[in-house]
């Protein structure tokens, strides 16, 4: 395979986990619609710090799973040996279900504990025990998508995310709105429902991967015939390999889930008494909440976390998906590459990764910091959360360079970088938050902020060991100002149409469907314009070659 074969493959495997993430999680927003309708900002607030626990758990179980396995079955597969990549699937699918069937139980039995320990309250210990055997099937589905990844094929990852969240959107409505009505719209059993449907979308997405998987065995077996030997290892020293890929990636995953659980915690413990300090002198206007004098405290606080959790996180993760399954695509051709001695081929894709991801992230973040509202509007229903989405928007490049650079370090075997960095990086946010909440004025706002210099500071560390380990030489310029600037154009530029077709009478909700296609055309033109998107990028995505022609490039 040559050069620019290697790319389109790279790219094409990225485009296929990408489609299948952008599908999912634009179903996932389109639920939001009925389910926020369902249990309201204090409901989700409810299922959101639950799911941050049922997080912070699968990451140590399951997360780090597919990278990990992916790189170790990719280099025996790349040497032709094809039974040790069998049999290394096996044993992590053996260790795996074990430790996930430990903490499931683990997480079952400790609700209760954790409830009351860190959210000073008892509601959330019910929607704790609705997530926890979710554990075991969600932990099966990172094996398996591990191992078809490894083999460079994205598709069945793909398609089991899009049937998972299916099943989790119709499910989880539909259990919602049941326990809502049959409790009297008791929230924590509306919640709860929500989490049961996360289950039961999990168990859909594994039935389509034992279908894919059982429909390989064909080709597995003519593979097996074929298998070349490779050095032999035990049992123990295979399992010794997979952990040394896993824990540091755990390790750095569980940094940051465990940092978002703090978040959540001390939103509940202090962000009170910074909302009791506004309401006493008259300030609750600077709350990024609606008619805010007239709630209650507790409800203004499980409103901001909703919005944090739900608003936020959600629309700020749809970008940052897409932008991940690059990282994750690029492990297992950076591993092959360095196997086969290829570190010129590696840093040449190194540069390409970074290079299509800015092209993703700056006008994602461009888009949020400039339609924040009439996207949440159009999306959600109401413009609840915009204020956050935007102050937040930026911090999307930042996440961006550290995701990839973390995927790539641990292509290259250096997966404990990341987590020290992680560390560091979630160290100082905890100061940062201390700080932020030290000024009511800011409330919800802190932890925004806070978020954005974590991952500024991860994303620089990350980049400086990068550069040393590959000796390489990254153009800013053209990696990261250039797709900035055309974003900014673009902002500009589609602003100024949004205002002008509102001044004609245009609803909102239709103009913003007018607006972005717009935005994309002239992101487009600007990009080429100014020679930030170029032949060569666009001849490494699937089908860009005709686009070249098209254009005559």
């Amino acid at each position: 395979m040559n050069r620019t074969d290697s790319k389109q493959s790279l790219m094409k495997g990225a485009m296929i986990l990408s489609i299948g993430v952008l599908v999912s999680r634009i179903i996932g927003m389109l639920y939001r619609i009925p389910i926020r309708n369902i249990l309201g900002d204090e409901g989700q607030s409810l299922y959101g710090v639950a799911y941050s626990i049922y997080v912070v758990i699968l990451t140590l179980t399951a997360m780090a799973i597919p990278g990990a396995l992916s790189k170790l079955i990719a280099e025996r597969r790349a040497a032709g040996a094809y039974k040790e990549a069998q049999r290394v699937f096996r044993l992590s699918m053996m260790y795996s279900l074990g430790f996930a069937l430990i903490m499931s139980i683990g997480l079952w039995l400790g609700a209760d504990f954790i409830s009351d320990t860190f959210y000073k309250s008892q509601d959330v210990a019910l929607p704790i025990r609705a997530l926890a055997p979710t554990i075991i099937v969600a932990t099966s589905l990172g094996v398996f998508r591990g191992y078809f990844q490894g083999r460079g094929d994205m598709t069945p990852t793909a398609s089991s995310q899009i049937i998972e969240q299916i099943f989790n959107v119709i499910f989880s409505v539909v259990l919602a709105s049941y326990f809502m009505q049959t409790t009297h719209k008791n929230l924590v059993w509306g919640a709860t429902g929500s989490a049961l449907g996360t289950g039961i979308g999990a168990v859909a997405g594994f039935i389509v991967l034992i279908f894919l998987f059982i429909k390989k065995r064909p080709q597995d077996k003519m593979e097996l015939e074929q298998s070349r030997e490779y050095t032999y290892q035990s049992n123990g020293m295979i399992l010794k390999q997979i952990l040394s890929m896993m824990i540091p990636v755990i390790i750095s995953a569980s940094i940051f889930s465990f940092m978002t659980s703090i978040d959540q915690s001390m939103i509940s413990s202090i962000l009170p008494k910074n909302i009791e300090y506004l309401r006493n002198n008259n300030l609750l206007g600077v709350v990024p909440v609606i008619d805010a004098p007239i709630y209650s405290t507790a409800s203004i606080v499980n409103q901001l976390s909703g919005q944090l959790s739900f608003q936020y996180m959600t629309f700020m993760n749809i970008p940052v998906s897409l932008i991940l399954q690059l990282g994750l695509a690029s492990v297992p051709a950076i591993a092959a590459g360095m196997a086969a001695g290829q570190v010129e081929d590696v840093r040449k894709k190194t540069k390409m990764i970074f290079k299509v991801g800015m092209l993703i992230a700056a006008p994602s973040a461009i888009a949020f910091m400039v339609f924040a509202k009439p996207i949440l509007t159009l999306v959600v229903g109401d413009s609840s959360g915009s204020e956050l989405l935007s102050a937040g928007a930026i911090a999307i490049l930042a996440i961006a360079i550290a995701q990839l650079s973390a995927g790539i370090l641990q292509g290259i075997s250096k997966q404990s970088i990341p987590t020290i960095n992680a560390l560091i990086a979630c160290g100082i946010k905890i100061i940062i938050n201390l700080i932020a909440l030290s000024n009511p004025k800011l409330n919800i706002y802190g932890f925004v902020h806070s978020t954005t210099i974590c991952y500024v500071i991860y994303s620089i560390l990350n980049m400086y060991y990068l550069q040393k380990y590959l000796k390489l030489k990254m153009n800013w310029k053209k990696i990261l100002i250039k797709p900035t600037f055309c974003a900014a154009i673009m902002g500009l530029l589609s602003l100024a149409i949004y205002k002008g077709l509102l001044l004609l009478g245009i609803p909102m909700k239709l103009t913003i469907l007018i607006v972005m296609p717009i935005a994309v055309v002239i992101y487009f033109i600007v990009g080429v314009g100014t020679h930030t998107i170029v032949k060569e990028d666009l001849s490494s995505i699937p089908g860009g070659r005709k686009l070249i022609s098209l254009l005559k490039l």
